[in-house]
């Protein structure tokens, strides 16, 4: 697996952030920069520029009302730059096309890549009612037609319309194995050095296997305090003759030998 690609399974994992809203809004401002510009007076448009929403509100907004999975919003930058790529360079359009795009993109990706997505009227209502039911029919046939219905997303789309998400992560990820092969490094040095300094010290001391060693003076110091019982008494006569002959006695040493106290 390549570099980018760890950076991708990590991404898809990744919940939504800031950093992800602020990409898709840059994306979709450059399918159609002209859309932004106001409409001109023979185009009249429902949606009037002063209660149009920032691209970047309207995005946040729907992202918070369906709790869209990342995945989903990832594919979304892919039909975003398919559409930059089938759409002429002087295509122009209305204040809100550039939203339009937006939605006809994400619900794509959401039927295409989730078991289970929002229905069309639901979408409606979480656009807060800038958009109809109709509108929503209508910018999904659309954007099928102009992406004459090639609705696949392959890994290497994603790995190529995602770098500027993805160069940081793969830096990290770089970054933390060169980290964890420093420490395992020096720990191998360690046991390297533990071990030479082992050998060492049996070597000097005649033997090869220091827990032979162990084992031969646990052996010693068993055997030493283990004394039969005839040897017991036998130690246990000549302590007592020895104290008698000296001169720990309580009598005195002229004294005859049956007036000896042992005491």
């Amino acid at each position: 697996m390549s570099e980018y690609k760890k950076a991708l399974h990590v991404l898809m994992k990744s919940p939504v952030t800031d950093d992800i809203v602020k990409y898709l809004t840059n994306v979709t401002l450059k399918v159609l920069p002209q859309s932004n510009y106001p409409s001109p007076p023979s185009s009249p448009s429902r949606h009037s520029k002063e209660h149009l929403p920032s691209l970047m509100t309207f995005i946040t907004r729907l992202v918070r009302y369906t709790n869209v999975y990342t995945p989903t919003l990832l594919a979304t930058v892919c039909y975003l730059n398919k559409l930059k790529r089938i759409l002429p360079k002087d295509a122009t359009g209305l204040p809100s096309t550039i939203h339009r795009l937006f939605l006809a993109c994400l619900i794509l990706s959401s039927k295409c890549h989730n078991d289970s997505s929002p229905k069309n009227v639901h979408w409606a209502r979480y656009t807060d009612g800038l958009f109809s039911l109709e509108d929503i029919n209508l910018m999904e046939r659309q954007l099928l037609q102009l992406l004459n219905w090639d609705i696949n997303v392959s890994e290497d789309d994603l790995i190529l319309d995602l770098r500027p998400l993805l160069e940081p992560i793969k830096e990290d990820l770089q970054r933390s194995y060169l980290q964890r092969k420093r420490i395992y490094s020096n720990n191998q040095q360690k046991v390297s050095a533990g071990a030479y300094h082992s050998y060492n010290y049996t070597k000097g001391h005649n033997y090869t296997n220091s827990n032979s060693y162990n084992s031969y003076n646990s052996y010693n110091k068993l055997q030493s305090k283990y004394v039969p019982k005839s040897e017991l008494y036998h130690h246990r006569n000549i302590s007592v003759s020895s104290n008698l002959s000296s001169t720990s006695t309580l009598v005195d040493r002229n004294s005859p030998p049956h007036n000896y106290v042992y005491v």
